[in-house]
């Protein structure tokens, strides 16, 4: 990703992390968009760069997809040749380059995005609805690579069990996650051992003597 990319993807969880913050110190019906674009420091018009609606600010973007790059590693047997291996690198793609403090971020935001929905049952189908969002892309990614239909068996159940190995790390994460200080944890370099270990179990469920 390149250095304006970055930029705009910086931007829009800025407006993101505001528009969660606002909607659980005032609840979301409560929350402009004008003040969600000073909470940001920028402007309304800017904020429609990135979303349509304050409710979409609210509900955000959910889990970090792959870029084009890492998707197409993946497609043409990349990198390793092993579908579970490739797998765990396609998911882990997004947070390549984040440090333990930008993870760090990355965990607050999926606890305040939680401590919304329970505040405000309402956005909970529209949550979850990004996450089947990227479980389909996944499954559609796993399919062109295997050459097989997107609605096939083999793809979705491989795309479900994946994310399933996502949340199931990040949730770790974020039991084990660091304050902050400067004697916590490497953040980014956990979670890639908590991938390992839950595709690891995956392996050793389906390939005993693997």
């Amino acid at each position: 990703m390149g250095l304006r990319e970055r930029k705009k993807a910086a931007t829009r969880r800025t407006l993101q992390r505001a528009a969660v913050r606002l909607a659980i110190e005032r609840g979301s019906e409560q929350v402009t968009v004008d003040d969600i674009a000073a909470a940001a420091d920028v402007s309304k018009r800017t904020f429609f760069n990135y979303f349509s609606s304050k409710e979409e600010a609210i509900v955000g973007d959910g889990p970090p997809r792959p870029d084009d790059e890492a998707h197409a590693v993946f497609v043409a047997d990349g990198p390793t040749g092993d579908l579970l291996e490739d797998l765990k690198v396609f998911l882990l793609s997004p947070l390549a380059d984040s440090d333990a403090e930008d993870l760090r971020r990355r965990l607050a935001d999926v606890r305040d995005r939680k401590r919304l929905v329970q505040q405000e049952p309402h956005l909970a189908p529209r949550v979850m609805a990004a996450f089947a969002d990227m479980e389909r892309y996944v499954g559609e990614s796993v399919a062109e690579r295997l050459s097989e239909d997107p609605d096939d068996i083999r793809p979705q159940i491989v795309a479900s069990l994946g994310i399933t190995a996502m949340r199931f790390s990040m949730r770790r994460l974020q039991t084990h996650a660091g304050s902050g200080g400067a004697d916590s944890p490497d953040d980014a370099a956990e979670l890639r051992v908590l991938f390992d270990q839950a595709f690891d179990a995956l392996r050793r469920t389906f390939h005993p003597a693997a």
